[in-house]
């Protein structure tokens, strides 16, 4: 059961033998939501997650089970979640046989050590790629806000600055070979993909059109009227701290106008001929 309220003490106050809360990240660090993207973010390479009795603040209980989690370098949100899930569900039969057994053993988290993230905290940029930074950067962004086909992003898409607007990261793989080109030189243009310089290695990056569909990187290329050898913008400091306010100060509504725009339908003029 999913719940993404916080309960009044008075409902769990009532069970005999205390409520619980699962929760994806090693407590008290990575507390509030999405963990496992801001993991990602982190570039960790441990993870872990929690089952902690459920008291009166958000995922501060008495820690009752943890289990690690490894995080591979090809690891997304997605899959880094469905690990966690796993995990949760053999923490979860740990956690009934101590409650049946009347052995379960509660620690209290070491608080200082919390870290918190917010449901309006928003990647850098709004997931705006920044090329002058490593390729290991880079693919953590396009990784941690890799959600699948089958969940809502709940953070952003990950995008490219292509002249005057963004198009949406598919994906970003690393590359062994360095050009020395400067950061965000377009040096190869396909028709899958294309590669770009870094602040340190080369990427192949793939785009998607707003329906998820992949894109042709070599259209988009014609169409933005690029070229191999140009080079792609890149945020300034003062910039990408703007967007990131911005869109973190918008957050708390989106949900609000998500529903309200998939009620919206397409509109069907009449006598509009087909070869208009």
């Amino acid at each position: 059961v999913a719940n993404p309220f916080i309960l009044p003490p008075d409902v769990f106050g009532r069970v005999r033998q205390g409520a619980f809360n699962y929760h994806d990240g090693p407590l008290p660090r990575y507390a509030g939501t999405h963990a496992t993207s801001w993991a990602l973010l982190a570039q960790e390479t441990e993870h872990a997650i929690t089952w902690h009795r459920i008291d009166d603040g958000v995922d501060t209980g008495d820690v009752v089970v943890q289990r690690q989690v490894l995080i591979a370098p090809t690891d997304t949100a997605l899959t880094l979640n469905l690990k966690c899930y796993e995990a949760a569900v053999e923490g979860f039969r740990e956690l009934l046989t101590g409650l049946k057994s009347g052995k379960l053993i509660a620690y209290p988290q070491a608080l200082v050590n919390r870290s918190y993230f917010p449901r309006r905290r928003r990647p850098d940029a709004a997931g705006c790629l920044r090329w002058d930074r490593s390729a290991q950067d880079l693919s953590a962004m396009t990784r941690a806000l890799d959600f699948g086909p089958y969940h809502p992003n709940p953070l952003c898409l990950p995008k490219a600055l292509v002249g005057d607007g963004v198009v949406t990261v598919r994906r970003l793989e690393v590359l062994l070979q360095r050009s020395g080109f400067p950061a965000g030189c377009l040096l190869e243009i396909h028709s899958s993909h294309w590669r770009v310089a870094t602040g340190t290695q080369d990427v192949e990056v793939c785009f998607g059109s707003s329906d998820g569909q992949a894109l042709d990187a070599r259209d988009l290329a014609r169409y933005s009227n690029l070229n191999e050898g140009d080079r792609l913008p890149i945020l300034s400091e003062e910039e990408a701290q703007s967007i990131t306010a911005t869109h973190e100060l918008l957050a708390p509504r989106e949900d609000f106008w998500r529903r309200r725009l998939e009620q919206f339908k397409i509109l069907q003029l009449p006598f509009l001929s087909s070869s208009v």
